[in-house]
């Protein structure tokens, strides 16, 4: 548990740096970064298949193959094209609170498909998560503009909710199959989600030739900015994405569904601090406290499932006495 733990909160570390990127690589777009970023995630994955034994898709078996290509697909690419289309057309309100929802989410559904600590045990831990999520984002509520349209609105909650079901189906099947594999699997399988990330933004990159959505054309690629935005979708591409996958995979392996959810809270902590440290600034008082309650909820729902996990092993040792 302790290394799933670690494993968890380190991918949420590195998955933290994303919320930097786009300010890092301005005047270049989010499409641009997001598009390179996949790039660098997929064909780094690809070229480890190829030259490193351990990741390659071999060690899968065959049947698990096509499911981690289509991870790789809906886990990253649908999942930040819901994402964006939920802010532009919602707003920046009402988007970060309802994906901020999905460690909620992925507790109770993770613990009703596999139950591992009573329910009472969890409210504490999902309300203080809760109140902390809502800290954070009151902020941003209360600098938010009103959006006139309420069809936008309704499409951009519809797109928030899209987003919440598709990683809530990627963390359950992620933890499914990524619990049979045995030895190096591990990283044979982080592997083959890169790929799959690479098969889905190659019909985004014409996009880049499109002035307006890419800066690409306007400013160039051989320049210092533009060696800046390579830089940056190579951290975010093999670090982020390959290594935060590959630590989280360890940790859906040693922790229970419900538990590992929660630990998705991090990635909002740590993107906090980066924020904080590249604004150079300090938190307000909101954010301050919004991260406390966060972290707060998770060591209380680690400490359930501690107690959890003693007592079952108390009780088979009194079971072994007995027989």
């Amino acid at each position: 548990m302790i290394i799933g733990l670690l494993a968890g909160l380190a991918a949420g570390a590195v998955w933290g740096l994303v919320f930097v990127g786009p300010a890092a690589v301005e005047p270049y777009t989010s499409l641009d970064l997001t598009v390179a970023r996949y790039l660098a995630f997929g064909i780094g994955s690809l070229v480890l298949m190829l030259m490193v034994p351990r990741c390659r898709a071999g060690i899968v078996p065959r049947r698990d193959a096509g499911v981690g290509l289509v991870l790789g697909l809906t886990g990253y690419v649908l999942y930040y094209l819901l994402a964006a289309g939920a802010v532009q057309l919602a707003g920046p309100a009402i988007p970060p609170l309802v994906i901020g929802s999905l460690p909620v989410v992925l507790a109770i559904v993770g613990n009703w498909r596999e139950p591992a600590v009573r329910w009472r045990a969890l409210v504490m831990p999902l309300l203080l998560i809760f109140a902390g999520l809502v800290l954070v984002n009151v902020t941003t509520l209360a600098q938010a503009g009103s959006v006139t349209s309420r069809t936008d609105v309704l499409l951009g909650s519809l797109c928030a909710l899209g987003a919440v079901v598709v990683w809530t189906v990627y963390a359950l099947v992620n933890a499914r199959t990524s619990r049979a594999l045995t030895g190096d699997g591990v990283y044979a399988w982080t592997s083959l989600q890169g790929v799959g990330s690479l098969v889905a933004v190659l019909p985004l990159v014409p996009l880049l030739a499109v002035d307006g959505w890419s800066a690409v054309p306007g400013l160039g690629l051989f320049n210092s900015g533009g060696l800046n935005l390579v830089l940056w979708a190579l951290v975010l591409g093999m670090v982020s994405s390959w290594a935060g996958t590959m630590l989280w995979i360890v940790a859906a392996r040693r922790l229970p569904v419900a538990l590992a959810g929660q630990l998705i809270v991090s990635e909002t902590v740590f993107a906090l601090i980066y924020g904080f440290l590249f604004q150079g600034r300090w938190p307000t008082a909101g954010e301050a406290g919004g991260a406390c309650l966060l972290m707060l909820g998770v060591f209380a729902a680690a400490s359930a499932f501690r107690r959890a996990e003693d007592d079952g092993k108390d009780a088979r040792l009194v079971a072994d006495c007995q027989l």
